[in-house]
């Protein structure tokens, strides 16, 4: 009976921690795919055709594939010359993303860690 009471004792602390390990895992898999599929949905744009909402989507489609809702992920453009799909310009998407503890109800604002990542593209070079 010792051995079982004291086996559970020390299972249930050791399975939690593989289960947060393997969160923030997913979450850093989430955040640099969010990272990545944004600057490449830059990338992809047309100039004067690329909407925020659109850079947003496929962020957010990268983060969800991981288990991570959009109310976890932040995404922000930033572009060395404010048009980001000119020829030439310089456009960096930033993300981060908050990772929550697993099995806690979702009312709490518990947070395992807030992750962040980055990718730099240079849209439409040739023009």
């Amino acid at each position: 009976m010792e051995f079982v009471a004291l086996g559970t004792l020390l299972l249930v602390p050791v399975v939690y921690f593989v289960l947060t390990v393997a969160q923030v895992q997913a979450g850093a898999f989430a955040v640099v795919a969010a990272a990545h599929q944004g600057s490449q949905a830059l990338a992809g744009a047309e100039p004067g055709e690329l909407a925020a909402a659109d850079l947003t989507a496929a962020a957010q489609l990268a983060a969800a594939d991981q288990g991570f809702g959009p109310e976890q992920l932040a995404v922000r453009l930033e572009c060395s010359d404010g048009a980001c799909t000119s020829p030439g310009a310089v456009a960096t998407v930033h993300t981060t993303l908050e990772v929550p503890l697993p099995l806690v109800p979702g009312f709490t604002d518990l947070e395992v860690a807030v992750l962040t990542s980055s990718a730099t593209v240079v849209p439409g070079r040739y023009g």
